[in-house]
């Protein structure tokens, strides 16, 4: 599906105020990361931001917040007290606000032509960017992406799961973005997995290098995570607590390889059961937190059924599996609680 999105003042104070679309807050980013944003724009952003805190201190404190969030920026500085040195650090925040607050220009911003791939429950999607950079878009994902590259960076937008396979271009960083935190590469294969659903964000690195970057949720701390290959990072999405183990990268890909492989390295029980409800189209609920919490490396790459790897799970027989009206219902025995 393409869509053209155009960036107007309407479109930049919603994206601002923090109520615009996935598709409108994606064609803002790629627009504000062009090419083209002058100096003098940089030099009124403090002029303008006295202005805002005139009219409404609260709401424009709000509101910087949430855009420095999103373009993980450090919220703790006030816009107010922002010095010029630090002002080329903060371009797109900058060109962001003066391109609000200043009066329109006469020649529109042209448009930015997106698409968006669906990989519904149960399935998969192979995706070919324009750079020659192939993901592998995993059961109930979802990736945004410009029809063309312009500017200094290639940025995509992932919701749920992908594995990738990024085409070097050291001039033009690829940067695949989840919305709260970013992943940084040139020309390397990874594995993400990024539902706003699960507990917690995780990046499998198999080959070259990435940096993590931004903040995992509303107050959590801004974070640069640096991986090398055999590396998976996993990042806590409401306390930012993050978590670094190894892996063995052949055995990982030639599992990855498997359509029907499922890989869980340090996984939380909940998260595990949310993977198995959208690629096996199924409902599972796990009633006790303790279990929920739990945490399991497991690799089932051999077709083994939903009854198999449930069974494995429960290899210590602390839990009970029901099945009740289409939904398998998970709950620890007693004895295992006590």
């Amino acid at each position: 599906m393409k869509e053209n999105v155009e960036i107007t003042q309407e479109l930049l104070e919603r994206y601002f105020l923090g109520s615009c679309s996935l598709q409108e807050s994606f064609a803002v980013e790629q627009w504000l990361s062009a090419p083209g944003k002058g100096e003098e724009e940089l030099e009124a952003m403090n002029a303008i931001f006295d202005k805002i805190y005139k009219v409404n201190d609260d709401m424009a404190d709000a509101a910087f917040r949430r855009c420095a969030q999103r373009l993980s920026l450090d919220a703790g500085n006030r816009p107010r007290n922002i010095l010029l040195p630090v002002l080329a650090v903060m371009a797109l925040a900058a060109s962001l606000i003066v391109a609000f607050f200043l009066p329109p220009k006469a020649e529109a911003p042209a448009p930015v032509e997106l698409t968006e791939i669906y990989a519904h429950r149960g399935s998969t999607e192979k995706v070919i960017l324009p750079d020659g950079s192939e993901l592998l878009l995993k059961s109930g994902s979802s990736l945004i992406y410009p029809t063309t590259f312009t500017g200094k960076e290639r940025k995509v937008f992932l919701r749920g799961e992908c594995y990738a396979s990024i085409a070097k271009d050291t001039d033009h960083p690829f940067i695949l973005s989840t919305g709260v935190m970013d992943v940084h590469v040139t020309g390397t294969e990874f594995n993400i997995k990024a539902f706003p659903e699960d507990t917690e964000l995780e990046v499998a690195l198999v080959d070259g290098s990435v940096l993590l970057e931004g903040r995992s949720g509303e107050g959590a701390p801004l974070q640069s995570i640096r991986l090398t290959p055999g590396s998976v990072v996993k990042v806590d999405r409401s306390s930012g607590e993050t978590r670094i183990s190894e892996f063995n990268v052949a055995n990982y890909t030639q599992q990855e390889d498997k359509a029907d492989a499922f890989i869980f390295l340090d996984r939380r029980f909940r998260d595990i059961a949310g993977e198995l409800s959208r690629r096996l189209d199924v409902d599972i609920v796990i009633a006790d937190s303790t279990l929920r919490d739990r945490r399991f490396y497991s690799s089932f790459v051999n077709g083994e059924s939903l009854e198999e790897m449930l069974s494995t799970f429960n290899a210590d027989n602390s839990m009970t599996i029901h099945h009740e009206a289409g939904i398998i219902r998970i709950t620890q025995l007693e004895a295992a609680k006590l």
